[in-house]
Order: C-alpha cells, then structure tokens, then sequence
C-alpha cells in the first residue's frame, strides 16, 4: 500500500476520535478554570484535535485536488504533531502500564483511589473497575498507535507533497 492511502485510512479514523477528544476537551477546559494544573492536558486535547482536523483539511484541500494550501497550514499540522506525538506516547507507556499490571497491583491501586473519593457508590466493586481500566487501557493503546503511525506517515507525506505549500504558487 502507498503511504497516502495508508495515511488517508488513519486520517478517518482519527476524526471521531478526535471529535470525541475536543468534546471532553471542552468539559476539562470548565474544570480547567477551577484547577490550573489541568490546563496542560486542555493543551494537549487541543493540540490533538487541531492536528486532526488540520491533516485533514491538508489530505481534502491539498493531496486529494493538488491544489497550494498556505504554509501555515503545514506549520499548524508540524507543530501540533510534535505536541499530538508527547501524547500518543504518554497514552501508550501509560496503557502499557496497565495493562502489564498484575492483578494485585491493579486492585491496590483502585482500592487506594476508592479511598481517595468517599463518595463513591458502593454497589461498584473493585472487579468492576478494573475491567473499566483496562478496556479504556485498550482503547488508549490502540488510539496511541494510530497516532503515532499517523503522525510518522504525516512527516513522509508532508515531505512528499512540498511542493502544495510553496510560496510561487500561491502568489500566481
């Protein structure tokens, strides 16, 4: 398979997932307000969606027509790569974590975040959210790897299609 079709198959997938992440991203900018700390995590959703949604405009309005697309459009899917890449690899040292976790280990460690909220339901058992935890580690992984597969082949493809964002063609 080329590069481009490969690359157009992870952009579609991509965009519910960062349609999904721009959602949440809205709600924790809320929380945000509250708690300065979650403002780097906002930063890095948004960085993700932009490089989305920027890659796509890029493979509709660049690749698919060869048509020049603006500079800035390569500089905002580059620079929001670089942040989008920090996260592929946080979700995926993060997932793998879990995931290789034992079983004692996982429980310990729900037992210790039950005791941390008090006002936890007690009909949710600690089986319960281990198997939340690791279903959302699975996604996690497999989101990480589409990323970071994406974000690679978005280097070679920026590289290939140059020629889309030189300033001769614009100004003709």
């Amino acid at each position: 398979m080329k590069p481009v079709s490969v690359y157009r198959v992870l952009t579609f997938i991509l965009i519910p997932i960062a349609a999904m992440f721009g959602f949440m991203d809205l709600l924790f900018l809320i929380s945000a307000l509250a708690n300065p700390a979650m403002l780097l995590i906002v930063f890095m959703f948004a960085a993700f969606v932009i490089y989305t949604f920027a890659c796509l405009k890029f493979l509709g309005n660049g690749i698919d027509t060869g048509r020049p697309c603006k500079p800035s459009l390569r500089d905002w899917i580059k620079v929001n790569a670089y942040v989008s890449l920090f996260l592929g690899a946080m979700f995926f040292i993060n997932a793998n974590t879990i995931l290789f976790m034992g079983e004692t280990g996982l429980n310990n460690l729900i037992g210790q975040l039950r005791d941390a909220q008090p006002n936890m339901p007690a009909r949710f058992s600690n089986a319960f959210f281990v198997t939340l935890l690791r279903g959302m580690s699975w996604f996690l992984l497999v989101v990480s790897i589409v990323l970071l597969t994406h974000i690679f082949l978005n280097f070679r493809v920026l590289k290939m299609y140059a020629h889309l964002f030189s300033e001769e063609k614009q100004e003709q």
